[in-house]
């Protein structure tokens, strides 16, 4: 069996880490609104690769998070989080959405379509311990630094930064909100953001640089080590 792989650009046989033996993960919803069809569509895409997969004789782990808390509405880490625009919309907190919205798409996806569950469904809000125990390891060595709303990536200290998609790095160029923000690279994202001080939010967790939530490019990074280890056969 061959698959497309991101690095080489090419369709390579398929070579797993253990021998038959495929770790997989998946992202999942944020789970603040009603799915809609360009979810279920690439759960369907995501569905048929396990199948070709068992099909052709390897056994599956297969991990899909479930993002509870820290995707905000851009991704330029500014913006509402989306679970909280969710609950603002509908007047309830933010944990009662995320129940809401995970029981809808557990119906929908696997009584409706009939897909595979996953074999492992994490939720962010599970894992904050082990969020905030990998960003001070990421402290540690030296690839984080603080602003005034959160704990940032600097991916200028990781010299092989953007290879999977190719970005032209020296290319960029901040957009407005990006240069006011006090990013040192526009590619550097949150690993924590910082509540505000002035509102008290459903979801927020006291931390060594100060209460607030994880930011959601972490999240998938620590659920998969988690459940799959240091290293994966397809993201």
């Amino acid at each position: 069996m061959k698959l497309y792989n991101t690095l080489t650009r090419n369709l390579d046989d398929v070579n797993p880490l253990r021998d038959k033996h495929i770790s997989l993960y998946t992202c999942g919803l944020t789970v603040y609104s009603q799915p809609h069809i360009g979810n279920w569509v690439a759960y369907i895409y995501w569905d048929i690769l396990v199948r070709t997969l068992k099909a052709s004789g390897y056994n599956v782990t297969r991990v899909q998070n479930i993002t509870d808390v820290g995707h905000l509405t851009s991704d330029e880490d500014a913006g509402e989080d989306k679970m909280l625009k969710g609950a603002l919309k509908e007047g309830l907190t933010a944990w009662e959405v995320a129940e809401k919205y995970i029981a809808i798409a557990d119906d929908e996806a696997y009584t409706q379509l009939g897909l595979i569950r996953p074999d492992h469904m994490p939720r962010a809000t599970e894992y904050i311990p082990q969020q905030i125990a990998f960003v001070e390891e990421l402290e540690r060595k030296g690839f984080t630094y603080k602003l005034d709303d959160g704990v940032y990536f600097d991916t200028s200290k990781l010299k092989d930064y953007g290879q999977l998609a190719r970005l032209d790095i020296e290319g960029l160029r901040f957009g407005a909100r990006v240069a006011d923000s006090g990013k040192k690279n526009p590619t550097d994202f949150a690993v924590w953001k910082f509540s505000d001080p002035s509102e008290k939010r459903d979801m927020e967790w006291d931390s060594p640089w100060g209460v607030g939530f994880p930011g959601w490019h972490l999240e998938c990074s620590v659920m998969a080590r988690e459940l799959l280890g240091d290293q994966i056969d397809i993201h």
